[in-house]
């Protein structure tokens, strides 16, 4: 296995479509997928009421993990972020975590502009900002034969 660096771990990070968090519910581990963007060394992302926005409110510590995988030779690669997570008030950054939302996802969601069509976010009225404090990753690397390699199925 290779330890990916800093700058390949936020790269990754950033491009990947789905994060699943995980958060402390009752003192016992909760890991939900989340769509999210990353801004200025920070992850935002939006969630409706319930168990996740409750859990973070309770207690903010939060991992969010991505991860690759090519089907075709088995290749993977996987980050996992340690940190703060809180709700955030600020209005420009609710708006620019709308906007950067919708230029991440446009061709799922379609354009906000478009006149009509569902306003899928429009549901989730929390903002949440994580503060990174670790992030870190691991591929499973060119080193090992097929057969071998670690995260082969």
């Amino acid at each position: 296995m290779e330890v990916l660096t800093d700058a390949e771990a936020w790269d990754l990070l950033t491009y990947s479509p789905v994060a699943h968090i995980g958060v402390v519910v009752d003192g016992e581990p909760y890991v939900t997928p989340m769509s999210f963007v990353v801004h200025e060394g920070r992850i935002l992302f939006r969630t409706k009421p319930g168990r996740r926005a409750a859990a973070i409110a309770a207690n903010p510590a939060v991992s969010i993990e991505v991860s690759s995988f090519d089907p075709d030779n088995g290749d993977w690669a996987s980050v996992v972020v340690r940190g703060k997570a809180v709700e955030t008030f600020d209005g420009p950054l609710g708006a620019l975590t709308i906007e950067k939302l919708y230029e991440k996802y446009r061709d799922a969601l379609g354009s906000p502009l478009s006149g009509g069509g569902l306003q899928p976010m429009a549901s989730f009225p929390h903002v949440i900002v994580v503060e990174v404090e670790e992030i870190s990753g691991m591929a499973s690397g060119g080193g090992l034969g097929a057969r071998t390699r670690p995260g082969r199925l």
